[in-house]
Order: C-alpha cells, then sequence, then structure tokens
C-alpha cells in the first residue's frame, strides 16, 4: 500500500503572513481546530479565483458556514466578491460585531438553513454567482437544483457522501494537499 501523500502548509504560512490574518484569527481561533478550518476556506478561495477573475462583479454565496461564517469573512477580506453567509447557527452579535470592527464591507449573513432562503437569494439582483460548500453539511446537487449559480466549490471534509456532487460532472475533481483535513478532495463545478 502506497503511503498517503504528504500535507503542505503553505495555505497556513500565505495566511499568516498577510496583514488580513490579525482580523481574521479571532472567528478561526474559536473553532475546535483552527488550522483545519482556515485551510479548508483558503482552498476554495485558491481553486476559485482563476474563476472569479473571469468575472467583472459576482456575488459568493457560502453554504453552511457555521455560526463564525469564517468563509464569507475571508473572501470579504481578500476579494471584491459581495459575500452571504448562510447557516442556521450564525452567531449575529460576534460576526457583527467583527464586520463592524474591522470595517468589513461586502459581508452579510443569513441565520438560516440554505433551503429555507433559496428563493430570495434567487431574487437579489442577477448577478454572476459563485457557491462555496466548504462546511455545508448538505446536500450538494438539491441545493444546486435549487439555486441560480454559475460556478462552486465543495470539498469532502466531513461527510463526502453529501458534500461532493454526484449528479455533475465536475470541472475540476482533485485532491488539495494544502488542506489539513483527513478527506481533502475537492470540485469546482460549473453551470452548464
Amino acid at each position: 500500500m502506497a503511503p498517503a501523500p504528504a500535507t503542505s502548509s503553505d495555505y497556513l504560512d500565505r495566511l499568516m503572513r498577510r496583514e488580513s490574518f490579525q482580523a481574521l484569527w479571532p472567528l478561526f481561533a474559536l473553532a475546535p481546530k483552527p488550522a483545519k478550518e482556515m485551510t479548508e476556506s483558503f482552498s476554495a478561495l485558491v481553486q476559485l479565483r482563476p474563476h472569479m477573475a473571469e468575472l467583472e462583479r459576482c456575488r459568493v454565496i457560502h453554504v453552511g458556514d457555521g455560526a463564525h461564517a469564517r468563509t464569507a469573512a475571508l473572501f470579504a477580506i481578500k476579494t471584491d466578491a459581495d459575500n452571504i453567509s448562510v447557516d442556521p447557527l450564525v452567531n449575529e452579535r460576534l460576526v457583527s460585531e467583527w464586520r463592524d470592527r474591522h470595517e468589513i464591507r461586502r459581508f452579510r449573513w443569513r441565520k438560516a438553513r440554505i433551503e429555507d432562503v433559496i428563493d430570495e437569494l434567487n431574487a437579489l439582483p442577477a448577478m454572476p454567482t459563485v457557491v462555496t460548500f466548504v462546511h455545508a453539511h448538505v446536500d450538494v446537487d438539491a441545493v444546486l437544483d435549487r439555486l441560480r449559480w454559475d460556478v462552486a466549490y465543495t470539498l469532502a471534509c466531513c461527510v463526502p457522501g453529501k458534500q461532493l456532487t454526484t449528479t455533475r460532472t465536475p470541472h475540476r475533481d482533485d485532491e488539495d494537499l494544502g488542506v489539513l483535513s483527513p478527506d481533502r478532495r475537492f470540485q469546482v463545478l460549473l453551470a452548464s
């Protein structure tokens, strides 16, 4: 049996060298495994950046982003996209205070299950839409069947049977050695 490929600390090294690290750390420090969480969110950013660069302006919906809206926070600091974190556990006081303290723009949230706000999200003004499923724990295909989207990123992370597509042909299906999770398989999906 061949040994598993070694992981890389490249994402953590890159994040920790940036001024934005100081702003992001309070949200990630609250996680049981902050390095895991940071590298999972950063993988989404790295894998989606080339697609986002092709878009003049876009909206990113972060599905199942957790109580601290970490992936949306990272994207709000690192991109010009409009970011919406969707999770029924969003700690609104904490993320609101964080947003205000760091004067973060283009960062909103919906304290709800994605299934309950899809119609509301689809009713937003038309704009290229990117979707992240970093910690979603939802059926990716069921959500994408109903949501208006252009590009999506999903990471196996904790629930590979649900967090990876089983009905779509991924644009990219690979392993990201920069992700410090037991399952580092990700997919980038393009709407047809």
